[in-house]
């Protein structure tokens, strides 16, 4: 059975060397006074009843108190001098320790700094490379997905009357299944475009930009009846043109998860946060269980399955990113039949 507790660790001897001897000169001078006093008063207590002990001639007592009164300044100085040069000892070990520690924590800050740097060059080679890598895949699928999904096609138009049905089920298939990978090829190619591209930060209308990202959903969706709200006057301060990426995927999923719904309403927002303003795409969709929160913005991730609402499972990682890239953050709320929302906050404002 392991025993679980405070796990006391072994103090480091550097430390104790540089803390007693700091400790007791910070109680030096309080030292110096208590025993300069006791001894002050231990010496004319005891020699002034030991002369009059021994009932000595007044003159010569009043010499011996003069000769006692010197001695006493004598020692008193060979004992303050003894004291100090302890001092002065000590003080210097203190300082040499001291100054030995702040080299050493200076040295391994240097190197702690090096690892850093060399580390961060390896992750941003890695993640160029990465990301390259993923660029020129996407990019030479392309061609051959095109040939299948356009030979798939002519087979279609051009199949002889004999051709039975499920032939052309399987034709229907081919075609169906390339263009869902031709759709995946370029949300993979616009992610990996957004990871590279610079960010270009100005001061915007969220309004304006989402109004032209439903624009654009709304072409998608033809015959689609939505009741879309958008707040006004919700000023930001980020890239355009990668917010409206956001803002048309978010839209999208909106537009996509309240095809069942009789009335479908999206509202486009903002509400004060802890650290300020919050924005949010709300709908009255079929929203989802919170149980799988976690899975909503990682590649390839669907809740739903693709013969309900299709997908690709990049838009909300594209969305993710964007808003990482302006420094803030994004989440979700939903119940299932309940409509889901997605919050996120820019940070860079």
């Amino acid at each position: 059975m392991t025993e679980t507790g405070s796990v006391k660790s072994t103090p480091d001897p550097r430390e104790l060397a540089l803390v007693a001897p700091s400790r007791r000169l910070r109680h030096m001078p309080r030292t110096v006074a208590l025993v300069y006093l006791t001894v002050g008063v231990l010496w004319i207590f005891l020699t002034d009843r030991l002369l009059v002990w021994m009932r000595l001639d007044p003159d010569l007592i009043l010499r011996l108190q003069t000769f006692k009164g010197w001695l006493f300044v004598f020692g008193s100085a060979v004992m303050i001098y003894l004291l100090l040069k302890q001092y002065e000892r000590r003080s210097q070990v203190s300082t040499h320790a001291l100054v030995h520690s702040q080299n050493e924590v200076r040295r391994m800050n240097a190197e702690l700094e090096q690892r850093v740097a060399a580390r961060t060059l390896q992750l941003e080679s890695a993640n160029r490379e990465l990301e390259a890598f993923a660029y020129a895949v996407s990019h030479d699928l392309r061609a051959p997905l095109r040939s299948m999904s356009g030979f798939s096609q002519i087979l279609q138009e051009t199949a002889p009357a004999g051709l039975d049905e499920k032939s052309l089920d399987y034709l229907r298939r081919i075609r169906d299944a390339s263009l869902r990978m031709s759709a995946l090829i370029d949300d993979l190619l616009s992610l990996s475009r957004i990871s590279r591209s610079e960010l270009v930060p100005r001061a915007a209308s969220l309004t304006q930009i989402a109004s032209e990202a439903a624009t654009n959903v709304r072409d998608r969706y033809q015959g689609r009846q939505v009741d879309l709200r958008i707040q006004p006057d919700m000023d930001v301060h980020g890239d355009t043109r990668l917010l409206r990426i956001a803002m048309e995927n978010l839209l999208d999923n909106a537009w996509k998860y309240t095809a069942h719904s009789p009335h479908a309403q999206i509202t486009v927002g903002s509400q004060p946060g802890e650290r300020g303003l919050v924005y949010f795409v709300r709908d009255n969709g079929v929203g989802f269980d919170m149980a799988y929160s976690s899975k909503l913005f990682g590649p390839f991730q669907r809740l739903h399955p693709d013969s309900q609402f299709p997908g690709t499972g990049i838009g909300l990682v594209t969305v993710q990113r964007i808003i990482a890239r302006h420094g803030g953050r994004i989440w979700a709320q939903a119940h299932p039949d309940q409509g889901a929302t997605f919050y996120f906050t820019l940070e860079s404002q």
